[in-house]
């Protein structure tokens, strides 16, 4: 009877903390990413599994790069890492008001959801998860590489403006990709588990 009542307790304790979850949706109008996601899975969310226990927050970061500004403030005492590009997915605890783990770009439907239930499956291991998707022909699908995409490195004709079809393996590919892009050549780089990686233009405003 005891292990029975232990079990209940443990049950009801995990069931209120998945029903605290909620999936904060870092997004941007112009980004090709997010308008995708938007497209392939925002409207089914609700009824998956997933998002039947997680509901979605979308975050619109504004045309000056902003957040907003409680986001901001979260950043700042660590309690959200730094969003780096858009669409970011963060898993938010809204009891302890922090970050549990994200989900950073998008690729497909399927690969999403893959990668959410991965994330939420290192999460109940007590991990906190930083999964990557990147485009594919984009300058992140080619980082073990060195390089952008061919049509990134020939010029600006037809170039992707979503920050997340920019990343590189040098901070030579992300001056050139910035001065194609009007960026004046600014760059910022990030430290992930695969090595450091550069991107062009400054860091998202916060």
């Amino acid at each position: 009877m005891k292990k029975i009542i232990s079990f209940s307790i443990c049950f009801a304790l995990f069931y209120t903390q998945v029903l605290a979850n909620e999936l904060l949706v870092v997004s941007r109008k112009n980004s090709k990413q997010s308008q995708k996601w938007q497209e392939e899975v925002s409207k089914g969310y609700p009824k998956s599994e997933i998002g039947s226990v997680t509901p979605v927050k979308i975050l619109e970061v504004d045309d000056a790069g902003r957040l907003p500004e409680w986001v901001v403030k979260a950043v700042k005492e660590g309690r959200i890492g730094e969003i780096v590009g858009v669409p970011t997915f963060i898993i938010w605890d809204e009891l302890t008001k922090k970050e549990l783990g994200r989900l950073t770009g998008y690729t497909q439907k399927s690969m999403f959801y893959s990668q959410l239930s991965k994330a939420f499956s290192q999460i109940s291991q007590g991990l906190r998860p930083d999964l990557r998707e990147v485009r594919e022909g984009s300058g992140g699908s080619h980082q073990d590489e060195g390089s952008g995409s061919k049509q990134q490195r020939e010029g600006s004709g037809g170039m992707s403006q979503d920050i997340m079809d920019h990343i590189y393996k040098t901070p030579e590919e992300a001056k050139r990709a910035s001065e194609m892009l009007g960026l004046g050549g600014e760059i910022h780089s990030h430290e992930t588990p695969q090595g450091i990686i550069y991107m062009p233009g400054s860091t998202m405003k916060r």
